[in-house]
């Protein structure tokens, strides 16, 4: 595993800049993704070392991750760098040519955090999305990057294909269990790569559902991360859906009870029809 270096904010651009910079652009980048009904990719990285644009390949991908998991802005602080022996450049060769970016999600004019247990599953439904749309390289952890940036991309070079996530130092072993789940989820296929269906919930179908999120799945008074959290779901827990909210479906309304009556929204991404997958655990 090749070392990634730290980057918190780009070269010479304080947390705080960065965080005044996000809010002053984020009327302009809002009306944008309100007229063209897509989110924002912006590279704001002329005070990064790694300030050269990042592919359109990889552009790409990032708009579809961030239109499944509900993000407004994708802000890459940290993007594209010449291959060695060019310069400037630092760390690891993921970013030559313009092929990883270390970015922030930007939700509702706020940047997210994946350290705030309620907005989480933002992150991790842009990571599983990102892997299922062809992302092998993602990095992420309150030691490598803060609590807010992580690294999408591809290999080390062109040939390097391999698909793996890491944490502090650059190292796999260190990677968090959210972002492991996450990408192992968009790998293995249990992630549409379309971006009108972030799970195995469609539109329309109603019917009997299970919870498979290994650390339970929060149940919220609406859909989206800005609403409180009710209670959260063990994994196993049948339910009924009712309908679908959100980009991309993200987010369904849910009965607990089977009554027809409504309990609550959860995201999508975590449910799988239950058919004869219902767990032992969730008929006591």
């Amino acid at each position: 595993m090749v070392g990634v270096a730290t980057e918190q904010a780009p070269r010479g651009l304080s947390q705080a800049t960065l965080h005044l910079t996000i809010r002053r652009r984020y009327n302009f980048i809002r009306v944008a993704s309100e007229e063209n009904g897509m989110p924002q990719v912006v590279e704001e990285t002329k005070n990064s070392i790694r300030n050269l644009p990042i592919q359109p390949k990889l552009r790409s991908l990032l708009e579809k991750a961030a239109e499944v998991a509900g993000v407004d802005t994708v802000l890459v602080t940290s993007g594209g760098q010449p291959p060695y022996p060019g310069k400037p450049r630092i760390g690891s060769t993921r970013h030559d040519n313009g092929w990883a970016a270390d970015l922030k999600l930007i939700r509702n004019g706020q940047v997210v955090s994946f350290t705030d247990e309620a907005e989480r599953a933002v992150f991790e439904a842009f990571v599983a999305a990102a892997a299922a749309h062809g992302a092998t390289g993602i990095g992420a952890g309150v030691d490598y990057m803060g609590p807010d940036t992580i690294h999408v991309g591809f290999g080390t070079s062109p040939t390097d294909h391999s698909k793996v996530v890491w944490g502090a130092g650059g190292k796999a072993a260190t990677a968090p269990a959210w972002l492991r789940a996450a990408a192992q989820k968009g790998w293995s296929g249990a992630v549409s790569t379309t971006a009108t269906s972030v799970a195995p919930v469609t539109s329309g179908a109603r019917g009997s559902y299970i919870v498979v999120a290994r650390d339970g799945l929060r149940l919220r008074g609406g859909p989206g991360v800005e609403f409180g959290v009710i209670t959260t779901l063990k994994e196993g827990t049948v339910l009924t859906v009712l309908d679908l909210h959100g980009a991309g479906n993200a987010w369904a309304r849910v009965d607990l009870e089977g009554d027809g009556l409504v309990d609550g929204f959860v995201f999508s991404a975590f449910l799988e029809p239950a058919g004869d997958q219902e767990h032992e655990a969730s008929k006591a």
